[in-house]
């Protein structure tokens, strides 16, 4: 049976009961055979990563060491990945132009977190939050690129942990019918 792949994504000012619900969700999602990807931001992604097992996640870093992460679960971009995941980025920013070249790899590591190092893998399922379910800040990003690439994003900022977790039974059940 294949292994079906989820991005956590969100912002780093997701609300403490949110991170801990992640963290929950995450656990649920590990032990029924998902595996996370993630960005290894503070806030939604350590909160997603803090429930997952480190062989059943893996951490897509802009720079190495970026946020003090290391271990066999962390990748590092090479150049020509992270230049082929700017250019799924640029044109989904709306002022990339005016982005420093660090915040620009910030955003085109969430290529790689959807997609895979080679942009060919597409996760099945995005769980982020946003305030108010809202297409903003670098989750935005995220939420764009899944957009462009036809992968559910199952919104905690509008919808419940509850009916996420059931929205992502039913696609485990789509890919893998009993």
């Amino acid at each position: 049976m294949a292994t079906l792949t989820y991005a956590g994504i969100g912002a780093r000012a997701t609300p403490a009961a949110m991170l801990a619900d992640m963290t929950v969700m995450a656990g649920w999602l590990a032990r029924t055979g998902w595996h996370l990807s993630s960005g290894g931001a503070d806030g939604a992604d350590s909160a997603f990563a803090g429930g997952a097992p480190a062989e059943q996640r893996t951490i897509w870093l802009p720079w190495r060491g970026y946020n003090g992460h290391r271990g066999p679960d962390c990748r590092v971009l090479s150049t020509a990945a992270m230049a082929a995941c700017m250019e799924i980025a640029a044109p989904l920013h709306p002022a990339w132009q005016r982005c420093a070249p660090a915040v620009r790899k910030l955003h085109a590591r969430n290529a790689a977190v959807l997609l895979g190092e080679t942009l060919d893998r597409p996760v099945d399922a995005v769980v982020c939050w946003t305030a108010g379910g809202r297409d903003q800040g670098g989750t935005g990003m995220g939420i764009r690129i899944a957009e462009a690439n036809h992968i559910p994003v199952l919104n905690l900022g509008s919808m419940s942990p509850r009916a996420v977790c059931e929205r992502l039974a039913a696609i485990r059940r789509a890919v893998h019918p009993s």
